[in-house]
């Protein structure tokens, strides 16, 4: 249909709507009522203040470089720094926390961990139960804290480290 023709039939169609809405005398008229368009209420909370939080922000995951290990005592250790960064303090517990606590207390290896936002664990290498790792541990206040060295493992637990601060 063309634009012309279309006009018309839009005219007449307004045509017959308005005829519809004026009554004659004697005859029904239809009712005929005009409806807004629905509004929307847009509702606002009021702005609270929310008490103050310790927010650990942890790097996407934990990342593992050169190999990246299918070694089931290089996945001890990946698993043990993946539960740090959760903050699943018990399962780093498990996994070898206990060992490197040096008899201490499950509370003392937790609180131990306070000023630590995160660690990015990188394997360097596997020699037999030994894993070597660099790794770098973001502290709460900003501040990074490199370390380098191995983790010994024996039955799916870390069972010794030999770790140095570089910077």
């Amino acid at each position: 249909m063309g634009a012309k023709n279309l006009a018309a039939v839009t005219l007449m169609a307004a045509g017959a709507l308005a005829a519809c809405a004026v009554p004659h005398q004697g005859t029904a008229a239809p009712a005929v009522a005009v409806v807004a368009p629905p509004t929307t209420i847009v509702l606002q909370a009021p702005a609270v203040a929310a008490p103050p939080q310790t927010v650990y922000v942890a790097p996407p995951e934990t990342r593992t470089v050169h190999p990246a290990p299918a070694v089931p005592v290089a996945q001890t250790v990946i698993a043990y720094y993946a539960a740090l960064n959760g903050r699943d303090f018990l399962t780093a517990w498990n996994l070898g926390g206990r060992r490197l606590a040096k008899g201490g207390a499950y509370a003392s290896y937790v609180k131990g961990f306070a000023t630590t936002s995160w660690a990015d664990l990188t394997v360097t290498g596997v020699s037999g139960n030994t894993v070597h790792v660099h790794l770098s541990a973001r502290q709460t206040d900003g501040s990074l804290r490199a370390f380098s060295g191995s983790y010994t493992v024996s039955g799916g637990a870390i069972t010794g480290a030999n770790m140095k601060r570089v910077s």
